[in-house]
């Protein structure tokens, strides 16, 4: 396209060249020729005839001019005869020479032959001068799309790029024109716009796992409630069946004294799940803080076997320790003590008669085994989930609720302590590691 634009310009001014430099071509040369014929007049007063006919003469050569000096008498020509066809410019004068006193009629002519061949000239060129033209026109063409349309049309399909938002497009030019600068400015465009798509990409992401940990939060706070409602429904059935049976002396239940016994023990199970459940909704609040400070964790854990010492003798289980002299250890001591004492708690109430605990501690790993009992490896996976029990019935008997093992995952998970639990060839291991 750009090609033919100059073409097509160049041809029309060809066409303006050839028709009006013979035009200017021809003033011109007659303005100069009537300038020489006033200077060959001048020059004549102070020459004699002779010497004023030898000018009159090399006048003519060197203007392709036709003279005619006319006396009273005598008529003197010079040059070559004028073709009648032909266009001329006459200019007449009066001469005197210095050995005469006669008058003269000077008359000079000059054609206009010379624009003529001029204009032959041209349009024996003008072929080479229009394939000139394709040429430049062709090369200058390809100069302004490399300097010009090029970078502009590179431009141009760069920002569509950046319209459909793929911004690892760049112009990457070193110009320091108009067109360099707009690229330049685009590029910065491009490049702030991507750290902005990337920033807001990252907050999307980490909006999109809030709103993920919110609804797990609250599907979690569901199904803990359901279960809440659900481990609280059989307690309180139990006690209203006996306690309507102990009103209506209806036939057990008649005897009112074992039984208002019983009821009272229930009533002692229903406050430890609520006093259990208070734990862990307090623990499960959004501004909830570690009361953290340094405690000897060894000292703890020897207290907490002392405490169990006593049902272990009377389910004739022997408590075999390891602990080291001390541990400072900087978290909750109240919610560590409670952590660590359902661990050792399970591991003494639900061995059988005549096995053995062990509990070992040092070097930040604290070990606690229990013998003559293994959890199926179903069971193992949900072991921590809340109001899970491994054998329900039995769990009962023994007054537990089934958060003691969730209470210590959420104690250790906030004091960052690892932890597992895993059967063994004796029994069933608990291991505790400290950050």
């Amino acid at each position: 396209m750009m090609t033919c634009v100059f073409i097509l310009l160049g041809i029309i001014m060809c066409g303006i060249v050839i028709k009006v430099m013979p035009n200017n071509y021809r003033t011109v040369t007659l303005s100069n020729y009537t300038e020489e014929i006033k200077r060959l007049v001048s020059e004549l007063e102070s020459e004699t005839l002779e010497e004023g006919m030898n000018k009159i003469y090399d006048f003519c050569i060197n203007y392709s001019a036709n003279a005619q000096l006319k006396g009273i008498d005598t008529v003197y020509s010079f040059g070559e005869n004028t073709d009648q066809n032909v266009t001329t410019q006459t200019i007449s004068s009066e001469v005197i020479f210095t050995d005469s006193n006669e008058s003269y009629i000077l008359s000079l002519s000059v054609s206009e032959n010379t624009v003529n061949q001029i204009m032959v000239v041209f349009l024996k060129i003008t072929p080479v001068i229009l394939l000139l033209i394709f040429v430049i026109s062709i090369i200058a063409a390809q100069i302004i799309s490399r300097i010009i349309t090029k970078p502009v049309v590179n431009i141009s399909n760069i920002s569509k790029k950046l319209t459909k938002l793929d911004m690892t497009w760049r112009c990457n030019t070193e110009r320091t024109d108009e067109i360099g600068v707009l690229a330049n400015n685009l590029d910065t465009m491009a490049e702030r716009l991507n750290e902005t798509i990337n920033e807001l990409t990252i907050a999307n992401q980490q909006l999109q796992e809030d709103i993920e940990k919110e609804k797990e939060r609250e599907k979690l706070q569901t199904e803990f409630f359901r279960a809440v409602s659900h481990e609280l429904k059989t307690p309180l059935t139990i006690l209203k069946g006996e306690l309507e049976g102990m009103i209506y002396e209806i036939g057990k239940y008649k005897d009112t004294k074992k039984y208002l016994k019983h009821s009272l023990k229930v009533t002692d199970d229903i406050g430890k799940i609520i006093q259990e459940i208070l734990s862990v909704a307090i623990m499960k609040e959004e501004h909830f803080k570690l009361n953290k400070k340094y405690f000897d964790l060894a000292n703890t854990l020897k207290n907490i076997c002392r405490k169990y010492q006593g049902i272990a003798e009377d389910k004739e289980i022997e408590i075999i320790t390891n602990i080291q002299d001390t541990y400072e250890f900087n978290g909750d001591e109240r919610l560590m003590e409670n952590a660590i004492s359902n661990v050792v708690g399970n591991a003494v109430i639900y061995s059988p008669k005549n096995e053995k605990v062990f509990i070992d501690f040092n070097d930040k790993v604290m070990k606690i085994e229990n013998t003559g009992i293994h959890i199926e490896k179903e069971d193992l996976k949900q072991l921590f989930n809340p109001f899970f029990r491994v054998d329900k019935a039995r769990s009962r008997n023994t007054g537990g609720s089934g958060l003691g093992l969730y209470i210590t995952k959420t104690i250790f998970d906030y004091h960052k302590i690892s932890y597992k639990v895993e059967n063994t060839d004796k029994g069933v291991l608990f291991t505790i590691k400290l950050p």
